[in-house]
């Protein structure tokens, strides 16, 4: 990995402020994860960032107070397609769901994370295609949930001493509803501004939105549902008195769909509504190149990584307020699956930060809330 010049002009403001400090208004800086293939999803805890290297089969470590690779996790996995990562409550332990090519690495890896510069497996749970991760702390244990293609819905019980994952539960029905990471996500609300209750909402590219009550996560309860087309990435904004789903139309089971993002009303879970669409840019592409690939809010905004327009930020009731147009990075690695560049993949927003992934290049910009 190395830092472009003008990232490495920020690390000196970083290290002084200890956190992401703002660069200059319209400013955004560039660092390079990978040379050798794109990124995928990005998670960050703290100063932290765990950072998918999609093609490569690699999580790294990265410290955003520096701008330093701290450390990476690699088992030699030839052609890796997708996946996620989540934090365990601690920090300590790092949730890798992984889908290759190569079947005996499928599933889901719980990585030690509590040395970063000697990351090692603690375990691994065997599965057909695992494409999102999320976790739950429930005031005594720590839930981890998976979205996996062969699986569907998998619940598992984390156990901090060992780092071990112990399945509990699995909605498996109706059977392939995930076939790829277009077509998969999960939303856990760990106390409902309106029941109390803790939600998670799920959605998949064939039923759509489903939302479980899991105040018994080893047995969680469907209280609210919506099928009238496949989604994928999910956001969602809950008070006391209403719930607000965004969510992005899938596109693996049904590429001819338009790539929208729907605004769902779920403030009574018995009757949730459609309150409209709003479109990220460009008609159906079969070829996948012109889709949502990740969401994140930020205040006052739902920022949305599109695969060839960029980074667009959207106000919460659907206009776009910003077009973040991502600057083109290197050449393509040499095990770069996605070949155009840019090629946004995810967005994160930490510290008055977006975080965006390119699944071209190998390269991660950050993007200053004065810039959205």
């Amino acid at each position: 990995m190395h830092i472009t010049r003008r990232f490495a002009a920020f690390v000196a403001v970083l290290a002084l402020a200890g956190s992401i400090a703002p660069a200059s208004a319209g400013r955004y800086r560039e660092i390079q994860v990978s040379d050798a293939g794109g990124l995928g999803r990005v998670e960050v805890r703290g100063k932290t960032a765990a950072v998918l290297r999609r093609d490569e089969g690699i999580v790294t470590l990265m410290d955003l107070r520096s701008g330093e690779e701290i450390g990476s996790y690699s088992d030699g996995a030839s052609r890796s397609l997708d996946g996620d990562v989540a934090f365990s409550r601690s920090g300590d332990y790092l949730f890798y769901a992984r889908q290759t090519e190569q079947f005996s690495r499928d599933g889901l890896h719980v990585l030690d994370i509590s040395d970063p510069g000697a990351i090692a497996l603690s375990t691994y749970q065997p599965m057909g295609g695992a494409y999102r991760v999320a976790t739950y702390f429930d005031g005594e244990v720590e839930w981890v949930f998976v979205l996996d293609a062969t699986h569907g819905l998998v619940v598992f019980r984390f156990e901090p001493t060992s780092g071990q994952v112990v399945p509990v539960a699995v909605d498996a029905l109706p059977a392939l509803k995930v076939g790829g990471p277009a077509s998969a996500g999960i939303h856990i609300d760990p106390k409902d501004p309106i029941t109390g209750s803790p939600l998670m909402y799920v959605t998949t590219g064939e039923t759509g939105l489903q939302i479980y009550d899991i105040t018994n996560p080893a047995a969680p309860q469907v209280v609210g549902e919506w099928d009238d087309v496949g989604l994928a990435e999910i956001e969602v904004v809950a008070n006391r008195k209403s719930r607000t789903v965004y969510a992005a139309t899938e596109y693996w089971f049904d590429a001819s769909l338009e790539p929208e993002i729907v605004m769902l009303d779920a403030t009574d879970l018995n009757a949730i509504s459609e309150h409209h669409r709003f479109d990220a840019a460009g008609a159906a592409d079969p070829t996948n190149k012109e889709r949502i690939q990740g969401m994140a809010l930020a205040p006052g905004r739902l920022l949305v990584a599109h695969s060839t327009l960029g980074l667009i930020s959207f106000s919460r009731s659907g206009k776009i307020v910003e077009r973040v147009a991502v600057d083109e990075g290197p050449t393509p690695g040499p095990k770069a699956a996605t070949l155009g560049s840019p090629y946004v993949m995810d967005v994160e927003w930490s510290s008055g930060y977006a975080l965006v992934t390119d699944a071209a290049s190998g390269q991660m910009t950050l993007v200053p809330r004065s810039s959205l």
